[in-house]
C-alpha cells in the first residue's frame, strides 16, 4: 500500500519520518485561506511551491542545478565554479508553467525544465543538463543514503516536506564550453534537496550543507537551517557512513551587509561548532508583482568540530560546501 503524506482525513503527517513517502499528494490537503476559504482542489496547486536541487562538490568544482516551480512561473538555474582558478560559469532561465514539472513522488526525483537553450530531465537518480555552455550527465547512487525526511506546519495553514539527502556517491560527466571532465566518486560527492509544499507567503532561511569524503575514508554529508521547516522538529543532521546523528537548533552568526565575512554555525546542543568562510557566490534578486526573492549561495569551506551521538568528535579543516541566504515572497 502506498505512503500518502496526507492520509483520507486530509490529515497531514507532520515530524521526522522513518520510511520513504511515496507521494506528497499535496492536492488531497483540504488548504483554506486565512479566511476560511475552503480553495477548491483544481486551484490548490497554485498555491503550492516545489524545488529540486542537486549540488555537487569536490576539491576543484562546485555543481549546482535547480529547478523551482511556483505553478504560475518557473525558473531554473545550473552553474559551475573552478576553486582553482576561480572562475564560476553560470546559466538560468525563466518558463512558463507548462515548460516545467516536479513530480509528488520524492524518492522518484522525477521533473523537467524544457526552454529554448536550456533543458533539464531528472529521473530515478539520473540528471541530465544541456545549455550553451554546460552539459551534465550524472547519476546518483542513493542505495547508501539516508534521507532525512521532515514534514512541518508553516505559518497557520500551510506545511512544507523537505526531503534532504547527503552524502551521495555518484559518477557521469560535465562538459563546460566542449571540454569534457569526469565526475565520479569519491572524487566528488553530491546532495539533493526536493522540497514542497504550502509555504508562508513570506519565508526566509539560513542554510548550510557539506557532502564529501573525510580524510579516514568515511563518507559525510550535512544539512543544517534555520528560519524555515522547525516548527516543532529540525531539519538539522549530519551523516557519517550511513549512521545520522539528529542535531538541535542552529544559530547563524553572520553579517547581512557583507556576506564575505567568515560565519559562525552552532547548535544549541553543542553538536556543531563550524566556522565559514566564502569564496564566491551566485545571486539573484527579483521584484516583481507576484514574487520578491533575494538570494544569495555562497561557496566556501568549513572548518571546525561535529560531535556525533557516541561522542566521537570530528574534526573538519578546510572542507568544501554551501551556505544560504534567502528571503522570499511567491
Amino acid at each position: 500500500m502506498k505512503k500518502m503524506l496526507v492520509d483520507s482525513n486530509g490529515k497531514v503527517l507532520t515530524g521526522l519520518i522513518s520510511t520513504p513517502v511515496d507521494e506528497v499528494n499535496y492536492k488531497e490537503y483540504p488548504f483554506q485561506l486565512l479566511s476560511g476559504y475552503q480553495v477548491p482542489e483544481f486551484l490548490r496547486p497554485f498555491f503550492v511551491n516545489q524545488f529540486i536541487f542537486l549540488g555537487i562538490s569536490g576539491n576543484d568544482l562546485f555543481i549546482g542545478l535547480a529547478v523551482i516551480d511556483l505553478k504560475y512561473a518557473a525558473n531554473a538555474f545550473v552553474y559551475v565554479y573552478d576553486q582553482k582558478n576561480r572562475q564560476l560559469i553560470e546559466e538560468k532561465k525563466l518558463a512558463l508553467s507548462k515548460d516545467v514539472f516536479i513530480s509528488s513522488q520524492p524518492d522518484r526525483c522525477r521533473s523537467f525544465f524544457h526552454t529554448r537553450g536550456f533543458t533539464v530531465d531528472t529521473d530515478n537518480g539520473h540528471f541530465s543538463v544541456k545549455t550553451s555552455q554546460i552539459t551534465l550527465d550524472v547519476s546518483i547512487d542513493l542505495k547508501n543514503s539516508m534521507p532525512l525526511r521532515l514534514c512541518t506546519r508553516a505559518g497557520y495553514n500551510g506545511w512544507v516536506y523537505t526531503q534532504k539527502t547527503t552524502p551521495i556517491e555518484l559518477s557521469g560527466s560535465l562538459s563546460i564550453n566542449g571540454q569534457m571532465l569526469s565526475i565520479k566518486s569519491p572524487n566528488y560527492m553530491a546532495l539533493v534537496d526536493w522540497t514542497t509544499g504550502y509555504m508562508r507567503r513570506e519565508t526566509f532561511w539560513n542554510w548550510a550543507a557539506i557532502t564529501t569524503v573525510l580524510s579516514d575514508g568515511r563518507n559525510f554529508g550535512m544539512n543544517l537551517s534555520c528560519g524555515v521547516n522547525e516548527t516543532s522538529f529540525t531539519e538539522n543532521a549530519f551523516v557519517i557512513d550511513n549512521v545520522m546523528t539528529k542535531v538541535d537548533m542552529v544559530h547563524f552568526d553572520y553579517d547581512p551587509k557583507n556576506l564575505f565575512t567568515p560565519w559562525m554555525i552552532r547548535s544549541n546542543d553543542q553538536r556543531i561548532s563550524l566556522r565559514f568562510e566564502p569564496d564566491t557566490h551566485r545571486s539573484e534578486n527579483i521584484n516583481a508583482w507576484i514574487v520578491t526573492s533575494r538570494f544569495t549561495q555562497l561557496m566556501g569551506r568549513f572548518s571546525g568540530h561535529v560531535q556525533t551521538d557516541d561522542g566521537e568528535m570530528i574534526y573538519i579543516n578546510n572542507c568544501p560546501g554551501w551556505a544560504e541566504d534567502h528571503f522570499a515572497r511567491w
